[in-house]
């Protein structure tokens, strides 16, 4: 057996991380195989974790790499021996497609794969430049682990529209109280505009209620805190019972509008303890707006509920790719999704972002969303001060703005330009990112122009404004961005906004649920990014909340967002799918970067109008920087 000592330190990290009954025969795989880091790496990214079932598999991938290796080696070889080796060629090939066939999937409906496994779909002819090679995939534990056919190609020259959603007065000087104010929001306004939200679904989530129990015609809308002896509904906010505690089912309670009858006092809202035991469903956690039906106690201090709404119901929405048919590849959407950090987090060199830019320009999209942050706070020279630009011989360490304009700005400048030559009709899209080292506003962000550009700006303001005539076309969006892109609504974020939910305590019945899966439902419920209280990230400007909102309470197609809760990958939830695509940098190693390609209903095979489901027609492909 092969000594430990032996396996190059990276790869021993791999083998570590794996379960211990596979990490031996890890061990003496590579005495035979001598695999290196980034087979076992790109093997782990599509099946997340190493079992004894998948050895075989792992074995065979191997086995495939080396004889690749081999024949890009080995001289060209006689008419005679070329038909032997075709022949044998097309016998491996179709094996290879009868495997993929059985296991290869679309992405699946388990958040087993949101932002927890890898999931690449149907595969595409890709180079070994250009992506990372598709392992076969097992099939996965939900109903539609049935292989799909490949969506074409999409059109690399066709434009696509884009067309910012929402009130622009949110994230820009006109918005309500004119200049960003969040360190000067009083309590009062701060409550008031939770409870102008909680108002404006109360009458919906009413109406959700009475669709479930059409009985229901004598049971009227009661005040939290106010004791009857009739069954009532009542609408409120789910807060949790300490300050300082995780939301469970026995510390929950129900916040009333400041103003609302049952208020305990003019100063705050009433409250009454929620007993949720006999309700058979629960999806549950602080900040949440619902809807539950049941009785109070004589007091009036708890109420007994029988049946809970979490929140609006998930509709599918309809878009022009679901409900139109025959117009070729103007319905197609074809996204790249880029987010920072853009370097490792000992370095201020923007290679990384360079090289997933190149596969970007490969790739010819109709759309490129570039995440911040472009320069992170938290990176280690951020931090310590050592703002040297790489490659200059200069000691003297620059300051943040100069660092933006001499080397954060070009570097975009240099690579977008490339972009542009190689797809002109790309549309760039630039999020800013609450870790950005010069972007002290709190979400929602205004775009990066508006936070560095304008008549007094510095360094970094007239290299932005350079950066924007070299690209032609370049969109500078608020953080979030809610867009329609050629008729699908996307909603794009810079911050996680999966883990805020988790962290909170989310309450679960039936407890054997999909976590993950249930608090991105959550998300949709609430038709917001950011529902948790208190806030999660603390920096919202409750003021401005609303732009957290998806527009018009309707959910969108996709929906996208770096997350620390899992690998890159997607799913769809209700009809949304929930895209995560890693970052380009992770603290000491190369990331990731997302594909997204949605085919009409008509091109997925679905035939008539809408008869394909989103799953059907979406594939998403996580391309690892190696």
């Amino acid at each position: 057996m092969t000594a430990t000592s032996a396996i190059p330190q990276g790869l021993q990290r791999l083998i570590d991380g794996v379960p211990g009954d596979c990490r031996e025969k890890l061990i003496a795989l590579y005495s035979t195989s001598k695999y290196d880091e980034n087979q076992l790496d790109c093997f782990l990214c599509n099946h997340k974790t190493m079992t004894a079932d998948l050895l075989p598999a792992f074995q065979s991938y191997l086995e495939e790499e080396a004889i690749k290796s081999k024949s890009a080696t080995t001289p060209t070889p006689s008419r005679g021996m070329q038909q032997t080796q075709a022949s044998a060629a097309s016998a491996n090939a179709a094996k290879k497609r009868k495997s993929i066939s059985k296991s290869a999937v679309f992405l699946p409906s388990s958040i087993g794969a949101v932002l927890g496994r890898g999931s690449i779909g149907a595969t595409h002819p890709t180079s070994a430049d250009t992506a990372a090679e598709a392992i076969p995939k097992r099939p996965r534990e939900v109903a539609d682990d049935v292989a799909q056919k490949p969506l074409p190609a999409p059109a690399p020259t066709s434009s696509i529209g884009v067309e910012v959603l929402g009130d622009e007065r949110l994230w820009s000087g006109g918005g309500p109280g004119g200049a960003y104010r969040w360190m000067d929001e009083a309590l009062e306004e701060r409550a008031a505009e939770r409870d102008r939200r909680l108002k404006a679904l109360e009458l919906e989530l009413e109406a959700a209620m009475r669709e479930r129990h059409p009985e229901l015609e004598d049971v009227v809308l009661g005040a939290i805190g106010v004791a009857v002896q009739a069954e009532v509904i009542l609408c409120g906010r789910v807060v949790c019972e300490s300050l300082e505690g995780k939301l469970n089912e026995s510390s929950m309670l129900l916040e009333a509008l400041h103003s609302s009858a049952g208020a305990a006092s003019d100063a705050l809202p009433g409250r009454v303890r929620l007993n949720v035991a006999a309700c058979e469903s629960l999806l549950a956690f602080p900040g949440q707006l619902v809807c539950v039906l049941g009785r109070a106690t004589a007091s009036g201090t708890v109420f007994h509920a029988r049946d809970f709404i979490p929140g609006l119901p998930t509709v599918a929405p309809k878009t022009s790719i679901q409900t139109s048919v025959g117009q070729g590849a103007a319905e197609r959407l074809h996204l790249a999704v880029v987010a920072g950090p853009f370097c490792i987090r000992d370095s201020l060199d923007f290679e990384p972002l360079e090289r997933a830019l190149e596969r970007v320009a490969a790739a010819r999209p109709h759309a490129l969303a570039l995440l911040g942050p472009f320069l992170d706070a938290n990176n280690q020279k951020i931090a310590a001060g050592d703002t040297t630009i790489p490659g200059e011989e200069a000691d003297e360490p620059c300051g943040f703005e100069e660092l933006y304009a001499r080397h954060v700005f070009p570097t975009l400048q240099r690579t977008l330009a490339r972009l542009r030559r190689a797809s002109p009709d790309t549309e760039v899209l630039l999020v800013p990112a609450l870790e950005d080292v010069l972007c002290f506003h709190p979400l929602p962000q205004p775009p990066l122009d508006a936070m560095l550009g304008g008549p007094a700006a510095g360094a970094a303001g007239r290299a932005l404004d350079e950066l924007r005539g070299a690209v032609p076309g370049l969109r500078f969006l608020p953080n979030p961005a809610h867009v329609r892109l050629g008729g699908t609504s996307v909603s794009l974020c810079a911050a996680d906004a999966l883990s805020p939910v988790l962290r909170s305590g989310l309450v679960l019945r039936p407890t054997e649920g999909r976590r993950l899966e249930a608090a991105l439902r959550a998300l949709l419920h609430q038709r917001c990014l950011f529902p948790v209280l208190p806030r999660d990230p603390p920096q919202v400007s409750e003021g401005r909340a609303s732009a957290l909102d998806f527009p018009d309470r309707a959910v969108p197609d996709l929906c996208i967002f770096p997350s620390q809760a899992g690998v890159a990958s997607a799913t769809v939830v209700d009809e949304t799918a929930f895209i995560n695509p890693g970052a380009v940098c992770r603290p000491v190693s190369l990331g990731s970067f997302a594909e997204v390609r949605l085919a009409s209903a008509a091109q997925a095979g679905g035939g008539a109008a809408g008869a394909a489901s989103l799953q059907e027609r979406l594939q998403i492909e996580i391309h690892k920087l190696a």
